[in-house]
Formats: structure tokens, C-alpha cells, sequence
């Protein structure tokens, strides 16, 4: 299996929940690190979210007028309105 890098930016209170299921997540053999917990959710949110269940996220919200998410095409601005 391949892996591409990732980063991301998150605020002081979500780093804080990740490090709590870190040591929730750890055992005397092993310590979970962040990457670990953002990798499990990750997969868990994208296989809920591809089965249809759960919330889905407010980002991912679109109107009729905004079309389908198309990974090449832009957002559009509000200043395009």
C-alpha cells in the first residue's frame, strides 16, 4: 500500500480531543500517535459518509446552482454571484 503525505491545520481544541483518544487509543506495547487517530477517523467518517449515514458535513453542502463537486473545477467565490 502507498501512502501520500498530508497536512492539515486545526485548532488548539481539536488537537486537544485527538491527543485524548491518543492515550485512550494506547497500550503498553504501543503509543497512538496523532496520525494514527486521524487516519481511523478519517476512514470510519468516509465509510459512513459513502454508505449514507450520519451528518454529512457543512462544507459539503452544495446548492442545485453550485452543481457537483468536481476535484479539477474551483469553488466559486462570492464575488462570482
Amino acid at each position: 500500500m502507498s501512502t501520500i503525505h498530508v497536512s492539515v491545520r486545526l485548532d488548539d481544541g481539536t488537537m486537544a480531543r485527538v491527543d485524548a483518544l491518543a492515550v485512550q487509543a494506547s497500550t503498553e506495547w504501543r503509543t497512538a500517535t496523532r496520525s494514527d487517530i486521524l487516519r481511523a477517523l478519517i476512514h470510519t467518517a468516509l465509510e459512513l459518509y459513502e454508505r449514507g449515514e450520519g451528518p454529512r458535513p457543512p462544507s459539503f453542502s452544495r446548492t442545485p446552482e453550485e452543481g457537483p463537486p468536481h476535484p479539477g473545477r474551483k469553488r466559486a467565490s462570492k464575488l462570482d454571484r
